[in-house]
């Protein structure tokens, strides 16, 4: 396995430009700061070579509340030696304890893989893009039912609500609210200059899907105020957020809704799927805009207005809930509405045929006037969960956190294949809707590369923009770690350092500004 992780990582490593350790360029007194999910302290591939030490000079466990730094981590590693176990210090921090998503861990915690790929050591033939930078991990505590209207079981919350009591459901949710990301970049933030690292990069390989996407919600807005901070302190920061692997899920819808013309589009789902459909619609218009959700042949019609919840019901069984908010982000208005396919009757379902599609009907008035409109899924993962929207667009597929200004977001191609840059086909594609800020802003390989298992001594293989992203803050802390501290370290900042001459006033939809590298930059490539 080492000889095979070193060929696809030497790959990979050769398509971004990034020098050999000879030449001294390893991330050495930058900070990469990772918000994720699970971090094995215990894996080799977080040690310092010559010391044995682990190079984790702090983790957070949101989901306990404790803080480990690197004496702490480096008595686990020892404990865990002298037992020849790991079980001792699991009890302590388990890498796979309030994993996310339903399917668990797989090939192994998310947090471990993506840090070590932007920073692994180089050892039995892998190497990360920084294998020298400090590791400061935050082991996020925001489970699925932390953002979604459900319950650790899966089962929506909605289904004790009583309008009559409260009017106006609470128990919305979104992943872009999240304190929990917030508390996250400042711990990071604050620990990168306790150290006093020469510069920091966040990376941030997480995501949902649904949201304004206008870098006005809280976590955007918390990356904007970090990034911010960082430059009165005149302290080298990036953000690097992925772009997502949305593109071929079907679950972007947008359009222009003007008087006397209403624009349709169906929601479909499947009669395999057991977990509740999120579906948001956004919108910019004057006023209100009318908004409808219809199901062919059953007695379903109903309006959605401002104001008050409403219970989607077929006969006398609640299916769902909705609601519209105007300007609940102003100029933006929203609609959410939510549907699970295990409470539909049998009725629902035409024939006996296992999918069924909703109708939802938008309108704009003469007060309302052309309203511009964008409609997402939420993340929903497993391919039988998903429902989907017809007619799709690719494009607009981002991360809800893809919005923050100054952010490096970052989409995904495929270096294994012949052409220059072959499209990676799952990832999120921009631009984003309401600004003239661009998303992605580069692209990285993202296709069958190399990173740490937790809880082995091995390696395994994983695709997608979330390592895409990874290797994307390895080479900015390789940046760092050359270019002055104080250059300014902005978005056109980066989009100079790390992008090809020729394309940076080339900008595409799935690839950004292009590629990115070192090599127009740097005197030493790899060899």
């Amino acid at each position: 396995m080492a000889n095979r992780a070193q060929s696809f990582n030497a790959r990979a490593l050769y398509h971004l430009g990034v020098p050999p350790l000879e030449t001294g360029l390893d991330g050495r007194g930058v900070a990469i700061g990772f918000v994720d999910y699970g971090f094995d302290i215990l894996h080799s591939c977080f040690r310092d070579l010559a010391s044995g030490r682990s190079r984790f000079r702090y983790l957070w466990d949101q989901n306990t509340g404790r803080e480990f730094d690197g004496d702490e981590i480096d008595r686990l590693i020892t404990i865990a030696e002298e037992r020849q176990s790991r079980e001792p210090v699991d009890k302590v921090y388990d890498p796979h304890a309030n994993y996310f998503g339903r399917a668990g861990v797989g090939q192994g915690a998310h947090g471990t893989f993506i840090a070590s790929a932007a920073a692994g050591s180089a050892i039995a033939g892998f190497r990360g893009v920084a294998p020298a930078a400090e590791l400061i991990a935050v082991q996020v505590g925001l489970l699925d039912h932390h953002w979604k209207e459900e319950d650790e079981r899966g089962t929506p919350t909605w289904i004790s609500w009583r309008p009559e009591a409260e009017p106006t459901w609470s128990g919305w949710r979104n992943y872009d609210e999240a304190e929990q990301i917030s508390s996250a970049l400042e711990y990071i933030y604050d620990r990168a200059r306790r150290i006093r690292a020469r510069g920091l990069v966040i990376n941030l390989s997480i995501g949902a899907y649904a949201g304004a996407h206008d870098g006005n919600s809280p976590v955007e807005q918390k990356i904007s105020q970090v990034l911010a901070r960082a430059r009165f302190d005149r302290f080298p920061c990036a953000v690097v957020i992925s772009a997502g692997n949305a593109g071929l899920e079907e679950g972007h819808f947008s359009g222009v809704v003007e008087p006397g013309q209403p624009l349709s589009f169906a929601w479909r789902m499947f009669r395999t799927d057991l977990t509740q459909n999120k579906l948001e619609i956004w919108y910019r218009a004057k006023a209100p805009i009318l908004i409808g959700l219809e199901l062919h042949g059953t007695p379903l019609s109903q309006t959605i207005s401002p104001g008050q919840t409403h219970s989607i019901k077929l006969g006398d069984v609640r299916i769902g809930i909705a609601d519209h908010v105007p300007n609940a982000r102003d100029p933006l208005s929203r609609a959410r509405i939510l549907l699970h396919p295990p409470f539909f009757p049998k009725s629902a379902w035409p024939n006996d045929f296992d999918e069924v599609a909703f109708t939802v009907r938008c309108a704009a008035t003469e007060t309302s006037g052309v309203a511009v409109l964008h409609a997402w899924l939420e993340r929903d993962d497993g391919p039988g969960n998903r429902s989907t929207l017809y007619p799709s667009h690719p494009t607009s597929t981002l991360s809800c956190l893809s919005g923050a200004p100054g952010a490096i977001v970052v989409g995904a191609y495929d270096h294994l294949r012949k052409e220059a840059v072959a499209p990676f086909p799952f990832a999120s594609l921009g631009p984003l809707p309401w600004s003239n800020f661009r998303a992605p802003l580069v692209t990285a390989p993202g296709h069958r590369i190399w990173g740490a298992r937790s809880k082995s001594s091995g390696f395994a293989e994983s695709s997608g923009t979330s390592v895409a992203a990874a290797l994307t803050s390895g080479l900015v802390a390789l940046q760092m770690q050359q270019i002055p501290a104080e250059q300014p370290y902005d978005q056109e900042h980066w989009a100079q350092c790390l992008c090809p001459p020729d394309r940076r006033t080339m900008w595409d939809p799935r690839f950004g500004y292009g590629p990115i590298t070192l090599r127009h930059s740097m005197e030493k490539v790899a060899a």
